[in-house]
């Protein structure tokens, strides 16, 4: 066997452990920058009541309370008569906030002002709340819903999958508005639809892309 073939052979090897050390990279790149967070499933109830102040230190030198005061407690709390009889939740995919809020203290211009006049009255009167969420990317539309009902942190895998969105299996407050007796009407991005299948006895989707 001649040095050529050895050259050669171990040319190959070379060439072969980078690859493979390519696609080992890879891949842990991959598993890092896309991970895959399992889903949550259940939804809290009685079981799960956390009675406030149970971080403080004097909370932790008192007795638990068992699992049927526990109970009793949040079904009395839950029969505590709401302070509206309706919530509207109005999201306005990339409308800047400055336009409705203002910005560094100071109230929008007049015509932005005049461009919504409802909305502006009902925060003027004390009987809206606008507030600025800072979302990280990625901020196409359903991982913003996801956070902004469940909390849940998204990831850049969320991009691809925003092309398929399936039902939320997170606890959310859809869900839990539900459990209170409320009834649920939605009018928008059918992205909602597809997140809380059955949920909303009246609705009213289009697509994403509807323009």
């Amino acid at each position: 066997m001649d040095s050529s073939s050895l050259t050669c052979k171990k040319l190959t090897v070379i060439a072969v452990l980078a690859v493979l050390i390519q696609v080992f990279g890879l891949a842990l790149f991959v598993l890092g920058f896309f991970p895959v967070k399992p889903a949550l499933s259940g939804f809290s109830g009685v079981e799960s009541f956390y009675p406030p102040g149970a971080d403080s230190a004097e909370f932790q030198n008192t007795t638990n309370l068992s699992d049927s005061q526990l109970k009793y407690l949040y079904q009395e709390l839950s029969l505590v008569p709401p302070l509206f009889d309706r919530l509207i939740l109005m999201v306005i995919d990339g409308l800047p906030a400055e336009f409705v809020l203002g910005k560094d203290g100071e109230p929008p211009p007049k015509s932005f002002q005049e461009a919504m006049p409802y909305t502006q009255s009902l925060l003027s009167k004390g009987r809206a709340i606008g507030y600025h969420a800072k979302a990280a990317p990625p901020t196409v539309t359903m991982p913003r819903l996801k956070a902004m009902v469940s909390g849940a942190v998204g990831g850049f895998l969320d991009v691809a999958f925003n092309f398929n969105t399936q039902a939320l299996l997170d606890d959310n407050i859809i869900v839990q508005f539900l459990k209170v007796g409320w009834k649920l009407v939605m009018h928008g991005d059918e992205t909602w639809l597809k997140l809380f299948p059955g949920m909303f006895s009246r609705h009213d989707g289009v697509s994403s892309f509807f323009g």
